[in-house]
């Protein structure tokens, strides 16, 4: 389980790092919160699907992708 969390917060600090992603919001008129932010972005994409595996403890669960995103957005953005 440890292993997917960190495999999706890893996909969601990269899509928002994928200069593909944010072109596409640009073209859309999306590029606002959630859309252009990792942590709302992570947790809003995993929030569904987390509660229909693990229930309730999907929240927490997604809480936790949405903080390892921005952390790792954080990282990528200083490199």
């Amino acid at each position: 389980m440890i292993y997917e969390i960190i495999g999706i917060a890893c996909i969601g600090a990269i899509l928002q790092s994928f200069e593909g992603y944010q072109v596409l919001l640009s073209k859309l008129y999306l590029d606002i919160k959630p859309f252009n932010c990792a942590l709302c972005m992570t947790f809003w994409m995993t929030i569904i699907p987390n509660i229909a595996v693990y229930g309730l403890k999907g929240i927490y669960i997604s809480s936790i992708e949405a903080v390892l995103a921005e952390l790792i957005d954080r990282k990528l953005m200083t490199l």
